[in-house]
């Protein structure tokens, strides 16, 4: 395996860009902004063993039940304080449901508070059609017939291991058209691990493109940057078909 250094690989990434077929979309990414807990009297606050607050478990409950009857939840301490500890907060992007507090609900969140929000599709919308995916890699390799199954099991190994991962991040579908494989994932953050991998394992060339306020991700990896007329007319025809295009983009 070839030494990886993934934060060269991020700042060749950007220098490449005029190398590859296709312009990057360079959209700035969303800040983070995270809610600052309640202050409370420290005197009155309870720590559990290792000195962290102890949570309100039965406002917690009420909470989650309201969630899950579709009911408004009103503002208070303990939910500005989850809300706060928590990365991210994944929505689908069909139903509008969030993942929170590990179960999808109808969001009466994301509007009150300022955070950080990345889409995923929920287990009832996900291939409700061929478009639902999140984040693809396109693999142009004229060496695919021999390589294949590599890039399949590095891509089914990763999925395997990433860490923290909720039970939706996960790889939707491989699959093969027209000499080019196809990986479709569903969130971003499994793309960008994926397409890491492959530019570690094989070298060659990769692409980011990032879509509506970096929300969506297509990432294409060649085995060499100028085999565009190689595999121009192949993926020609299933953009006709609009095989591996995102619902929200363009036929043309």
């Amino acid at each position: 395996m070839i030494p990886f250094d993934y934060a060269k690989i991020d700042k060749d990434d950007e220098d490449e860009g005029n190398d590859f077929p296709f312009d990057d979309d360079d959209d700035d990414d969303d800040l983070d902004d995270d809610v600052p807990d309640e202050e409370e009297d420290d005197d009155d606050e309870e720590k559990d063993d290792d000195g962290e607050e102890t949570e309100d478990l039965e406002e917690l409950e009420e909470i989650e039940s309201k969630l899950e009857r579709g009911e408004e939840v009103a503002i208070s301490a303990l939910e500005t304080k989850i809300i706060a500890k928590s990365e991210t907060i994944y929505a689908c992007p069909r139903c509008k449901k969030i993942f929170f507090n590990k179960k999808w609900v109808r969001d009466t969140i994301t509007d009150l508070y300022t955070i950080h929000t990345q889409l995923a599709y929920c287990q009832k919308c996900i291939g409700k059609t061929f478009e639902n995916f999140i984040g693809s890699i396109e693999i142009y390799d004229k060496n695919l017939k021999e390589r294949k199954e590599q890039f399949v099991e590095i891509a089914r190994q990763l999925e395997r291991s990433i860490e923290d991962a909720p039970p939706f991040e996960n790889i939707i579908n491989i699959t093969e058209k027209t000499g080019i494989l196809f990986i479709f994932t569903n969130t971003t953050r499994m793309a960008q691990e994926i397409g890491k991998l492959y530019r570690q394992e094989f070298g060659g060339g990769i692409q980011y493109q990032w879509f509506e306020k970096n929300q969506y991700l297509r990432i294409k990896w060649y085995d060499e940057v100028d085999n565009k007329a190689y595999f121009k007319e192949r993926l020609r025809a299933l953009k006709d078909r609009r095989f591996g295009m995102f619902s929200f983009e363009d036929e043309d």
